[in-house]
């Protein structure tokens, strides 16, 4: 038998069995075209109990399990991929509408400010066409039509006379000046 199915039965690695072929302790048996094989009377004298390959533990069983747990993280890598992507596309689709809504009132206030614009020209030009208004001398009030300076009122007239009348500080604070 080859090497690789003599490590199977002995259930050692093949590198070492190759170390105990070089050092004498087990005894291959080369063809002439060159393989190696072990007799299993030697790998008895040698190693003692051999070991059925059914026997041996089954290295696709923990592969299994392996590729179970691998599948099942690459399952929920795929769903938080496409999570990504959908989020992806609900950002692209809000920032394309925000951009738009932007748009439309960066339009609006183009529209208002050529409005103005065009408002504070009709102004101007129609102050400009429209003669300005001047007192003529039979207009001018004579003096006789001038109500007559009085004096200033007093600090009890002042208080009573209506808010629109009164200065600030007396609508403020309601006296006649501040106190000291």
């Amino acid at each position: 038998m080859s090497i690789s199915d003599a490590a199977k039965l002995v259930r050692k690695a093949r590198t070492t069995l190759a170390r105990d072929i070089e050092n004498g302790h087990l005894s291959p048996t080369i063809l002439q075209d060159g393989d190696v094989r072990i007799d299993t009377a030697e790998l008895l004298r040698t190693y003692g109990r051999l070991h059925s390959p059914q026997a041996a533990p089954k290295e696709p069983v923990r592969k299994n399990s392996t590729d179970k747990t691998r599948i099942v993280l690459l399952e929920e890598r795929i769903r938080s991929l496409e999570r990504i992507i959908v989020l992806e596309a609900e950002l692209r689709r809000v920032k394309d509408q925000v951009t738009t809504e932007l748009r439309a009132r960066l339009s609006d206030k183009d529209n208002l400010i050529k409005i103005l614009e065009s408002k504070v020209l009709f102004l101007e030009y129609d102050r400009q066409t429209r003669p300005e208004p001047t007192l003529e001398p039979q207009q001018t009030p004579s003096p006789a039509a001038r109500p007559a300076q009085s004096a200033p009122p007093t600090a009890t007239e002042r208080r009573h006379a209506p808010a629109g009348l009164r200065g600030w500080w007396q609508r403020t604070f309601g006296s006649a000046g501040p106190r000291t």
